[in-house]
């Protein structure tokens, strides 16, 4: 690939584009590599002049076998109408079932994404738990390794539910899937949607625009808000859904606006989804919007006769003429759908779970009938897979065979590359991809998008964006920076805590710190499955950026935690993460306790950030943030002066203590001599800063053990912390 970079990395161009798998490179680091949006006014400017658009094309023989053995050369690509050389390519085969005669086999090199797509509002609860099963059957079969998953599901009370973000975790989204109908089971990606969208509606009313009771927020004039009133009016209604508000349940349960809302859902969606680089296939489970309701009654009507003199009579015929007429309303929000699904890169598989004839209920054997069929949903399911690129599986009793069509389908895919003018503009660009090949049939998305600044994204795509960044494994929306993070158990108050925190250096910090800037803490107890999200307002030094720790305490019990930090620019979407994983036991009652040390180095001009004070690490560990800083990242080898930072719970608070500490690394052990530089008290807690002479450190991992014991050496106990030598 050939690029132009305003800057002094140039090399870093081809990297992040090979990282983002099938998309455009949209992110970076002002000042610290390639692709930086830099701040110009209020605005993102762009600083790479060209970059590598990455597409995906499946193509297949007449009788719909995969054809693997293609070249560069038997591809024709044209953008916008110009015919454009394709300068990267690949081949990548899944599987080597069925595939067409001849071709090589070879292993993936790319994930292939899914999504599953419940809808609960259209489909009865009998077709519902045979797409459950279908879903698990899927994963049993057709999901591979690195093949990544993630799960949606539409209601009547809380419209879209974003239960799990792309994962290969495939275990937790069996989980998940296997709950439904059965069981409560939330999501790490429905525990953060549901807190983003309760703090977003705490924004929106300080910002003076709410309408309490009930309906859309009403924008004050001049709010970037109203940008896209309808858009706005979407997020607010999920929001107050997803978080419990009140949401006129009488005309949430109508036929009629939940056919729109469900329209509605698509729409945005694909809105969110088109700037979601690469190909996300869809795989709908639904029995779809009755066709009369979009396109009216194909049977004929008459008008009818207003005779009042027979008044049961007249009902009857004119709910027969308003049923066979179609919703203006529905019908528009349906074509909007259509129109955005076209260019979201989104194929949509949809299974139609309308129940068969033989399947029909005993009950209500008039649910089958000739003229009731006219309310089924398979037009609207056709289209919606049509339009997308994907395909519209009918209705049958065995599912799996869909599901196993659809597997097959993506089991081989062509990565094509070109270069492109990159440009912040939010352009679509069409795109064409043929196959020169006789006999081949190609199916490729049709068009892309231009990256958009982050101030334009309506609220919709924020929240996606934000689950992207802070669920996936390799975000696709943004590249965030990799930033070192330390979780250490401590005792507050006689409660164990967890005491997560990153650090985000100076270079970073001055594009993420800014006048609205979060940082967020996601926590995911692995024993429990259970997520949980907490968040503060950063507050940007006054004297400009610093090297900075951004931190929280919270409340946990003992256990297994993933942990995650996201801090993230509020107005620009520049953001940094951190993941670091913890175990820990229930603290044993002892005269003396002591928490895991924080190791300390001799540093000024650091920015120790918390939600207060008291929950700052120099506040936890008592340590003076002008002459000392964290260390989270690795110690260099040979001799070494290292501080540490120690908080002991006394259960004499006038105790006098000696401590030693050994380190450890393998079955070696040698003994670290101890002095003690600072020591402060607040009752029954006492903080020390000590310092740690190592001989000399050897490259690895080690393993820190530090003791306190009294003058007689009655009272005694110790900790540990892990270190690693470079």
């Amino acid at each position: 690939m050939k690029s132009t970079v305003r800057g002094t990395r140039r090399a870093a161009v081809s990297v992040i584009a090979g990282a983002i798998a099938l998309g455009l490179v949209v992110f970076c680091w002002p000042g610290n590599g390639a692709g930086a949006p830099r701040q110009s006014g209020s605005q993102v400017r762009e600083e790479v002049t060209v970059a590598l658009k990455l597409l995906q094309a499946y193509v297949t023989t007449k009788d719909g076998k995969p054809v693997t053995d293609l070249t560069a050369a038997d591809f024709e690509v044209t953008d916008n109408g110009k015919v454009v050389p394709v300068t990267h390519f690949e081949n990548h085969i899944v599987g080597g079932d069925s595939i067409a005669p001849g071709a090589p086999v070879e292993g993936p090199r790319l994930n292939r994404k899914f999504f599953f797509f419940f809808d609960f509002a259209f489909t009865d609860p009998r077709s519902s738990r045979k797409a459950r099963e279908a879903a698990l059957n899927f994963m049993d079969t057709a999901i591979r390794p690195g093949d990544e998953i993630g799960v949606l599901s539409y209601s009547p009370m809380r419209g879209l539910t974003i239960h799990e973000y792309l994962t290969t975790d495939h275990a937790r989204v069996r989980n998940i899937v296997d709950a439904f109908g059965l069981r409560a089971v939330a999501g790490r990606a429905e525990t953060l949607t549901n807190f983003l969208y309760a703090d977003e509606l705490r924004h929106m009313q300080d910002s003076g625009y709410p309408n309490p009771t009930g309906g859309a927020f009403q924008p004050t004039q001049g709010s970037s808000a109203g940008v896209d009133s309808a858009a706005d009016a979407y997020f607010q209604e999920q929001a107050r859904a997803q978080t419990g508000g009140v949401v006129d349940e009488g005309r949430r349960q109508g036929y009629t606006d939940q056919a729109r809302q469900f329209a509605q859902t698509f729409a945005n969606l694909a809105r969110a989804m088109r700037y979601v680089p690469g190909w996300k296939n869809l795989i709908l489970f639904s029995a779809g919007i009755s066709r009369a309701l979009i396109y009216g009654s194909r049977r004929s009507v008459t008008v009818p006769n207003m005779d009042a003199s027979n008044p049961d009579q007249m009902m009857a015929e004119l709910n027969a003429y308003d049923n066979a007429q179609s919703n203006s309303g529905v019908r528009t929000e349906f074509s909007d759908a259509l129109k955005e699904l076209k260019n979201a890169n989104s194929p949509i598989y949809a299974i139609d779970c309308t129940p068969t004839a033989g399947e029909m209920d005993i009950n209500n054997p008039v649910g089958t009938s000739i003229s009731s069929r006219e309310l089924t949903g398979k037009d609207s399911l056709v289209q919606l897979a049509g339009e997308s690129g994907g395909k519209y599986f009918s209705n049958s009793m065995d599912t799996k065979n869909a599901l196993a069509a659809i597997g097959d389908i993506t089991s081989a895919f062509y990565v094509l590359g070109y270069s492109v003018p990159a440009a912040w503009d939010g352009a679509f660009h069409k795109i064409k991809v043929k196959v020169v090949r006789p006999g081949c049939k190609v199916v490729s998305q049709n068009g892309y998008y231009n990256p958009k600044p982050f101030q334009e994204y309506s609220r919709f795509e924020r929240l996606l964006q934000m689950t992207d960044l802070a669920l996936s494994d390799n975000p696709l929306t943004q590249i965030p920076a990799d930033v070192p993070m330390g979780i250490v158990p401590v005792i507050v108050g006689g409660w164990p805590n967890l005491v997560a925190y990153v650090e985000v250096p100076k270079d970073k910090a001055a594009a993420i710190i800014g006048k609205r800037s979060d940082a967020y803490l996601l926590i995911y107890d692995e024993d429990q499955g259970k997520s949980a999200v907490k968040s503060f307002r950063l507050k940007p030094p006054e004297d400009g950026p610093k090297d900075s720790v951004s931190v929280f305490a919270v409340p946990a019990k003992p256990g297994r935690y993933s942990c995650r930090i996201i801090v993230q620019n509020s107005e620009t979407g520049i953001a940094a993460r951190g993941s670091a994983s913890i175990s820990f036991v229930n603290p044993v009652a002892a005269p003396v306790w002591l928490d895991p040390p924080l190791l300390l180095k001799a540093a000024t001009g650091w920015a120790d950030l918390g939600a207060s004070p008291e929950t700052t690490l120099s506040g936890l560990f008592g340590y003076d943030p002008e002459k000392y800083a964290p260390i989270t990242g690795t110690l260099p080898p040979g001799p070494q002066r290292v501080l540490a930072a120690v908080r002991l719970s006394l259960g004499v608070p006038e105790i006098e203590l000696d401590f030693t500490a050994t380190d450890a690394q393998g079955t070696e052990k040698i003994e670290v001599p101890v002095t003690v530089i600072e020591t402060h008290q607040v009752k029954s807690l006492r903080t020390c800063v000590i310092e740690l002479t190592f001989g000399g450190l050897k490259p690895g991992p080690h393993t820190l053990t530090i003791a306190a014991r009294d003058k007689s050496g009655a009272e005694a106990n110790e900790t540990t912390a892990a270190f690693t030598v470079k």
